[in-house]
């Protein structure tokens, strides 16, 4: 018969024991929550410079009327039309790398990477082309977005020898490495895909950055008039002949002039060269 020894405590070795078996799985199981824990921090953390990352795309692109070029030499600065490499973090002045300390992957649509008026125009004829993505939370059909941002995740999930992740199978699709036919945003999977990513899209852009004002030209001055939009060196149109109105939509901050045939100036009220900003313009040409 199996006898209960006290010590001097007055507890038996088997309550010992007991006691023993009940730390060792507690310890156990809060090393794995513990580890649970963290992931989770970190995931969070990675979401949201993923979060600040955007918002300083955006606020770069209000101040400048342009998104920044890629980083492609790893220093943190963008280089000068390169539309695909890393997040050019020095030139947002932001932090370097996400929680899991890797630079984030970028890439911005070619035409959103000069003036504000080469922007605009891209993003009011429809974006096409790099970067496409397939947004998990909507249609499989891979659509054009002004930019992305993706960071790795913790690990090579879906062990294809590089950090970035692809889904090959099923109802949404994509490929992280390089965005071949297309970048995807999906739900973690264990073992298959960990990268967070995030998009901005034409009308999130266009919304913040684009203004345009309908502009109406009478044209009174005896000859035929040509509407210069000095800010890109193009004119709006043909000639406006004599007696003729005509109405132009540009971009605010757009510097305009009125010209004749021979390139100079018409006189007008008010006179021109203008900067036109606002909702509506009327310029009238006089002689």
């Amino acid at each position: 018969m199996l006898r209960s020894l006290k010590n001097s405590k007055g507890f038996t070795l088997i309550e010992i024991a007991v006691v023993m078996i009940i730390i060792g799985l507690l310890a156990g199981g809060g090393v794995s929550l513990m580890r649970m824990l963290s992931q989770r921090k970190m995931r969070q953390e990675s979401i949201a410079y993923l979060n600040q990352a955007k918002d300083a795309l955006i606020s770069f692109a209000s101040i400048n009327g342009r998104l920044p070029w890629a980083d492609t030499s790893g220093n943190g600065n963008e280089n000068t039309g390169a539309t695909a490499g890393d997040l050019p973090f020095l030139t947002l002045k932001m932090p370097a790398a996400d929680s899991y300390r890797r630079a984030l992957k970028y890439e911005l649509n070619p035409g959103l990477g000069n003036n504000l008026s080469a922007s605009c125009t891209a993003l009011r004829s429809g974006l096409a082309g790099d970067p496409d993505i397939v947004d998990a939370d909507g249609s499989s059909t891979a659509f054009a977005v002004a930019a992305l941002v993706v960071s790795a995740g913790p690990t090579d999930a879906d062990g294809n020898g590089n950090v970035f992740d692809d889904i090959n199978s099923g109802t949404h699709q994509g490929d992280n490495t390089d965005g071949n036919p297309n970048y995807l945003r999906h739900p973690p999977i264990d073992t298959t895909f960990d990268d967070l990513v995030s998009f901005i899209g034409e009308n999130e852009l266009y919304a913040k950055i684009c203004e345009y004002l309908a502009l109406a030209v009478n044209n009174n001055s005896g000859v035929n008039v040509y509407v210069r939009n000095l800010t890109l060196g193009v004119d709006l149109g043909g000639p406006l002949a004599d007696g003729n109105s005509g109405l132009y939509y540009i971009q605010s901050g757009t510097q305009i002039a009125l010209r004749d045939a021979g390139g100079s100036a018409i006189n007008s009220n008010p006179p021109t060269p203008i900067f036109l900003a606002g909702q509506g313009y009327t310029l009238n040409a006089i002689p």
